[in-house]
């Protein structure tokens, strides 16, 4: 693969990135995949991810009646994040639950605003530098039709969530997308999405896109691809080995232990009010082994160049 780097790439030092979101970025492939590709094609970049994504989690702090627990809220953890991990940037990847998978009502809006906003704050006030990620698109074509709800329901869930979730989310994304003065990066994820979905559909009427929440792995490369060109200014060409054939990456799975042990010692340490705790290593033990781990991958990355 040829990756073209433009001159004003921002990759040219080291970096201590955050990840801070729901289950997807708590599933973490798109964070493995920018984490392989540096380590693979940028090797002398000691750039460090740290995913502290906890499922269910939201900005707004609202809960559909039906989940089976209240969820998870970044302001329960925001700051003992921020003083635990010391990052320079914090990628911060909300609203796919925050609209609690029901039609729009302001009341929600405003309590999506104002947690977006106050992490934000919180992130500045903590010397980084926020990253705001869009939520991606909601697809019901993935989702079975019958669990799907019209308007004028009295509850609305994840699994019963209104059939036309995603001009919610549309409308959640839009407003992200004016906070370009506001943080120092918004990233759009939302429309690259929804373009390889409808891409694809034009082959395949009938391709699911992942479970309609969760996109699928091709998702999370399209999502890494839209990363790495918003925050570093990195076009690539095609899609690399360790994304087309994962299983056959030495590197790319490397890469996935490293990751999960990592985030789950991260996310225990930090602490969430999400009940599924993660099986997890202390910190400081999960860090020595993350280096040696890390030996690893330098030498396959070295013997690959």
């Amino acid at each position: 693969m040829t990756p073209i780097e433009r001159k004003e790439s921002l990759l040219t030092d080291g970096k201590r990135i955050v990840f801070l979101g729901d289950s997807i970025t708590d599933e973490g492939t798109f964070i493995a995949y920018v984490d392989a590709y540096v380590e693979q094609y940028r090797p002398d970049i000691p750039l460090t991810l740290i995913n502290l994504g906890v499922s269910s989690e939201t900005a707004s702090g609202l809960t559909e009646a039906d989940h089976p627990f209240p969820r998870p809220c970044i302001h329960d953890r925001l700051a003992m994040a921020l003083q635990e991990s010391k990052p320079d940037w914090v990628v911060v990847g909300y609203g796919m639950n925050d609209g609690i998978y029901a039609p729009f009502s302001i009341e929600r809006f405003q309590a999506y605003q104002n947690g977006i906003l106050t992490a934000i704050r919180m992130i500045h006030q903590s010397g980084a530098k926020a990253i705001v990620m869009t939520p991606p698109p909601f697809d019901p074509e993935s989702m079975n039709v019958n669990v799907l709800l019209p308007d004028g329901q009295k509850d609305y869930s994840y699994k019963e969530p209104y059939a036309r979730y995603n001009d919610v989310i549309r409308y959640y994304a839009n407003w992200l997308l004016t906070l370009d003065s506001t943080a120092e990066e918004v990233v759009n994820i939302y429309d690259p999405l929804l373009q390889h979905r409808e891409q694809e559909r034009e082959i395949n009427p009938v391709y699911r896109s992942g479970d309609g929440i969760h996109p699928n792995s091709d998702g999370h490369w399209v999502m890494a691809r839209t990363l790495l060109s918003r925050l570093f200014h990195i076009t690539l060409e095609q899609m690399p080995d360790f994304v087309e054939q994962p299983d056959n990456s030495q590197l790319y799975q490397l890469i996935l232990q490293r990751q999960q042990l990592l985030g789950s010692a991260w996310k225990e340490h930090v602490g969430h009010t999400n009940p599924s705790k993660k099986e997890a290593l202390p910190l400081e033990l999960a860090l020595r082994r993350g280096e040696e781990i890390t030996k690893q991958i330098r030498m396959i990355a070295v013997k690959s160049q």
